[in-house]
């Protein structure tokens, strides 16, 4: 089992996030460097694919050769200190065999991006295989959304609870599971958030209820939450309270964004418009 790393004190929090490129600005890299600024850490970067996307939806995706994400992790890696890794979309099974041997070093955020807000699917069967058998084996924490859950999972899901618990009891290596309520009981006020956290020989529960909001802007709050919740992480925060605190952050984002028109379909997050020290 991994064993859970804390970040340097008196030093610079910083996340590092190997994810894809989103052009309209909402998800992936630019929604992570974003959220790393909106929550005071510092964010470096690793691209691992283009896509060619807006709020409406993913119209192509290119990845980049693994060698090259190589030369960017040993480029960041080799000057810069990092506390915490995030990940998120890894297009393809030579990127994953790619970057796995550098995750053994630190405690990483795995968000499982594979299907988008849209609807489009953005990566093949052999990305998932290779992510399932290389990458998540490495990750301490993995944030999946109820559709990644499911994939993962292997099955239909009856309680994403049991889900859960499947997932880590077949990934010793993970310290805990965020399963995101965003796409449970879409009717209710609410959304419940429920992280499952190794305590010991047992499972401890920490769970967060917020306001649902019905708007069509959620696009990239899959991604800014892995990453809040890695920033926290970075912060010193234990793993409870940067959960809890991801899930208000993003929760107070789409209250932010909710009634804004950019793009004519699932629009962004306005993480410039975030205040943190209203939000304690």
């Amino acid at each position: 089992m991994n064993t859970l790393k804390k970040p340097s004190n008196n030093a610079i929090p910083t996340v590092l996030t190997i994810a894809g490129s989103d052009p309209s600005g909402g998800a992936g890299i630019q929604a992570d460097l974003k959220t790393f600024t909106a929550v005071n850490v510092y964010g470096a970067s690793v691209i691992t694919a283009l896509t060619a996307q807006n709020t409406q939806t993913v119209a192509a995706a290119m990845s980049i050769p693994a060698d090259f994400v190589k030369q960017q992790l040993d480029a960041v890696l080799s000057d810069i200190r990092v506390d915490i890794i995030k990940l998120g979309m890894l297009p393809n099974a030579d990127i994953c065999v790619t970057i796995a041997p550098y995750l053994k070093d630190y405690t990483v955020v795995c968000d499982p991006v594979m299907i988008s807000t849209s609807g489009c699917s953005l990566i093949d069967d052999p990305a998932v295989a290779a992510l399932t058998e290389h990458i998540i084996p490495r990750s301490t924490y993995i944030t999946p959304n109820y559709n990644e859950l499911k994939t993962l999972y292997g099955k239909e899901i009856t309680n994403i609870k049991t889900a859960g618990l499947d997932l880590l009891d077949r990934f010793d290596n993970l310290f805990g599971i965020v399963l995101k309520g965003g796409h449970v009981d879409t009717a209710s006020h609410n959304v419940t958030d429920i992280l499952l956290l190794r305590d010991g020989s047992s499972i401890a529960e920490i769970i967060e209820t917020n306001p649902r909001y019905h708007t069509k802007n959620t696009h990239g709050t899959g991604c800014t939450f892995a990453s809040a919740f890695a920033a926290f992480l970075a912060k010193n925060l234990d793993p409870a309270a940067a959960f809890s605190k991801a899930a208000s952050f993003t929760n107070n984002l789409i209250d932010i964004s909710k009634d804004s028109h950019i793009g004519h379909g699932n629009g962004p997050l306005l993480h410039h418009q975030y205040d943190i020290s209203l939000y304690k």
